[in-house]
């Protein structure tokens, strides 16, 4: 049987992250703002979850403590993520597609 559950949970966490990250950048001149950061786990028998969101403290409430070049890198890693996971659910859908053909 072929699961989506991998790719989707991926896609989704991929995507959560992202969010979390856009907020971080939105936020980078607001006195006082704390960076949120995401924790990603496994899923039992696979896939995957933000398991929680933190924030990081912040010790000088006159500025923010977003780290841009860390929000950017992460921007890259979350697209790199949601596009290998898009594949993988495209992939996925083909062959279901062919065994359906092959069946009919």
């Amino acid at each position: 049987m072929v699961s989506f559950t991998a790719p989707i949970s991926g896609a989704q966490a991929a995507i959560t992250r992202h969010d979390i990250t856009a907020q971080n950048v939105a936020n980078i001149n607001t006195p006082g703002f704390e960076a949120y950061v995401p924790h990603q786990t496994d899923m039992m028998p696979e896939g995957t979850r933000i398991a929680s969101v933190t924030r990081t403290p912040n010790y000088t409430p006159q500025t923010s403590n977003t780290d841009l070049v860390e929000e950017t890198k992460e921007q890259i890693v979350n697209k790199g993520s949601l596009s290998a996971n898009l594949k993988v659910l495209k992939t996925k859908d083909q062959m279901l597609g062919e065994v359906i053909d092959l069946i009919a």
